[in-house]
């Protein structure tokens, strides 16, 4: 029996050193030894992560998925992209389960307690995003201005976990803000009544037109629910173990290298976001030219 004891006290304190020695071992070295990286992200904000069917296959594409596919190259691995809703993104970045997660991740000092952030890859021409309020056409006489939604006591939408859940709580109280993992399941809840409005990216809230035709988009000048710019930092999202450090360092790397323009003044950012938009299965190529004129 003490001899069992013993063994089994013998087992788990090796298993226990492994697990340390693992947690420990620099990120990157290890994704060079496995011959590939696991990005997390939640496909469903065109066009920086979205679904597209190719081929009969469904496939997740975007311009940050793009990225990721630059930093993998970087490495010399595969790319592996592991789909989760928005806030298990963020968890699986902080707990290590992911090597890193890109899903348009605005910097907040609330989520930098929790994660590290790379260096934005928020591109310098993108004059045509921002941050939107949506609601049925038919309430477009009732509201005229941000307050008349604390006014008529309104439910509005924001995914959870996400800069719009923050932006929200400035026009309602907490209670009148549903949360929810998906995007999508928002806009169809705001088009059915269930919500009265939508806080969403500007370029995400007018592909959602396309597929949602009795909502509409709120104007910039009145209702532009970051006027600020204050959430205009963009980054991947890492654990804050230090065994990540050289792998961030890596990824500003490829997101510095990125951001370089060309003789025709575009950035690789830019020509990966033009890529994605071209991806979406509806044009905006009038909307976007629209919001340049308007700038």
């Amino acid at each position: 029996m003490k001899k069992y004891l013993l063994l089994c006290l013998s087992c788990l304190m090796i298993l226990t050193l492994s697990a340390c020695s693992s947690n420990n071992e620099d990120a990157l070295e290890r994704i060079k030894k496995q011959g590939y990286i696991t990005v997390g992200t939640s496909p469903d904000y065109a066009p920086y992560e979205f679904y597209i069917n190719k081929d009969g296959k469904r496939q997740i594409v975007g311009s940050d998925i793009a990225l990721a596919q630059a930093i993998a190259d970087e490495i010399g691995v595969e790319l592996r992209i592991q789909e989760s809703d928005f806030n298990t993104v963020i968890a699986n970045a902080q707990a290590g389960t992911i090597d890193f997660g890109i899903s348009g991740f605005s910097y907040t000092k609330k989520r930098a307690e929790v994660v590290d952030f790379s260096a934005s890859y928020a591109r310098e021409s993108d004059n045509t995003s921002w941050q939107a309020l949506m609601i049925r056409t038919e309430d477009l006489d009732k509201y005229q201005i941000k307050e008349d939604f604390r006014l008529h006591n309104a439910k509005v939408g924001a995914q959870a976990a996400s800069i719009q859940y923050e932006m929200a709580q400035t026009i309602v109280d907490d209670a009148n803000i549903v949360q929810l993992a998906d995007t999508t399941n928002v806009a169809a809840q705001l088009s059915t009544g269930d919500l009265d409005a939508f806080v969403c990216t500007s370029t995400q809230a007018f592909a959602l037109t396309q597929t949602y035709t009795n909502i509409t988009v709120l104007p910039q000048e009145t209702f532009n629910m970051d006027p600020e710019n204050i959430y205009n930092q963009t980054g991947a999202i890492f654990s804050k173990d230090p065994s990540y450090d050289s792998l961030e360092e890596l990824v500003n790397q490829v997101i510095n290298k990125a951001r370089e323009k060309d003789d025709s003044g575009k950035s690789q950012l830019d020509i990966w976001y033009e890529e994605a938009v071209a991806l979406m299965p509806f044009d905006l190529t009038e909307v976007i030219a629209a919001e340049k004129e308007s700038q």
